[in-house]
């Protein structure tokens, strides 16, 4: 999940988070903070996942709320709340899920010990259908580090006249051209004109799977020694990004049903006299470093959990908070054809985010990285609900009301 900022994230992580680049839904960007309200709802917690990657998830999200300033404080909804309280909050959370094996009791620790935010609850939540909630994965891909055929597809590092510029609180992209700064290569112009050719980092077999890896923002590359390195969002060109889903849809090619995933690379993979007009309508570009041993990492360095982290926009749902998800996930069978839909209702953790989550009706689940997950993300573009706990205060409010 997707394309990230600045940072040493994923996905990793990054990056779609997956299925931006493949829905066709249209994505709002306005983001208010009447998208997360407090509710009065009484849920029943039954949560349909391991308990034990939901403590490894949980204590994970301590460990990075301890590495910020107690001090900081964030917006969860119209209510400014401090990182300490954050910690409070999963410090007790995990303290109920060690103690408690009954969802009821759970459940009544839950809502007598936090109050419920509910995500998704503005106007633009209403104006799509409610919380869309999404899948991603990290890829692993086939790469060379010499580019000898058919290895001829390359990944660029993070150029040395790319440059950042803050104007007003607003950070630009671009590059200096006759002493003028001007927006930086497109994604056509980058693989048409060769303007970074020195800066590859490595090469892969297929195009499609290089847009792929630029949309989830990190994987994982085998190399042709046998070896195997993974590789990270490093930045990107600072053009806006384009779905080539919403493209197929608009221009008839695919039905919004089609336009998931396995629809759109088959799509691609039938007209190859297509594909470079189609994957060239997203000027969007991602340059990559690499990434370190183990575990896929998130926005804030954060350990990603499979089935258990999600991006969001973190101006709207803030990282280190403890949430729920409802919503359904597709059943698959081992050669990835859909079998059926079930329900999933599972804690989830804020642990990344991605340049395609705008507002706080959209949230994206981290699915691992096997050949399941890839399959589950493409066809995972679902309704669903998202409600964040925060701890009371002694007196049931918080030190901030």
């Amino acid at each position: 999940m997707r394309n990230r900022p600045l940072h040493p994230s994923s996905r990793v992580a990054i990056i779609v988070l997956l299925l931006v680049f493949f829905s066709s839904i249209p994505l709002h960007s306005c983001c208010r903070a009447a998208e997360i309200t407090a509710t009065n709802e009484e849920l029943l917690f039954i949560d349909d996942l391991d308990r034990q990657s939901l403590l490894q998830a949980a204590r994970r999200q301590a460990e990075y709320l301890h590495r910020i300033p107690k001090d900081n404080r964030v917006k969860v909804g119209t209510h400014t709340v401090p990182t300490e309280l954050l910690r409070r909050s999963v410090e007790s959370f995990i303290q109920i899920i060690e103690q408690e094996y009954s969802p009821q009791r759970v459940s009544r620790r839950l809502q007598e010990e936090f109050l419920l935010f509910r995500a998704g609850t503005g106007e633009d939540a209403a104006s799509a259908g409610g919380m869309l909630v999404t899948g991603y994965f990290q890829p692993v891909m086939e790469g060379s580090l010499k580019p000898i055929p058919p290895f001829i597809h390359p990944l660029y590092r993070l150029p040395p006249d790319l440059i950042e510029r803050n104007n007003g609180g607003t950070p630009r992209i671009g590059r200096f051209c006759n002493d003028r700064f001007v927006p930086y290569w497109s994604r056509e112009e980058i693989e048409t004109q060769l303007p970074l050719a020195g800066t590859e980092l490595l090469y892969l077999d297929d195009p499609i799977e290089s847009f792929i890896l630029h949309v989830q923002g990190s994987g994982r590359i085998r190399l042709r020694d046998g070896s195997s390195r993974s590789v990270r969002f490093a930045g990107s060109n600072g053009r806006s990004y384009r779905s080539i889903g919403r493209l197929l849809v608009d221009e008839g090619r695919l039905t919004l049903e089609q336009a998931t995933l396995p629809g759109i690379v088959d799509y691609l993979r039938a007209h190859p006299g297509d594909l470079r007009r189609i994957l060239h309508a997203n000027p969007r570009y991602i340059f990559f470093t690499w990434g370190e041993a183990g575990a896929v990492r998130g926005s804030g360095n954060i350990a990603l959990t499979a089935g258990r982290s999600v991006a969001v926009d973190p101006s709207v749902i803030p990282l280190g908070t403890v949430a729920f998800l409802r919503t359904r996930q597709p059943v698959i069978d081992r050669d990835g054809r859909l079998q059926r839909w079930r329900t999933l209702d599972r804690f989830v953790f804020p642990q990344d985010s991605g340049a395609a989550i705008r507002g706080g009706s959209r949230v994206d689940l981290f699915l691992g990285d096997s050949e399941r997950a890839r399959h589950t993300a493409g066809l995972m573009r679902e309704k669903g609900s998202l409600y964040i706990l925060v701890k009371k205060s002694t007196n049931g409010r918080r030190r901030d009301d």
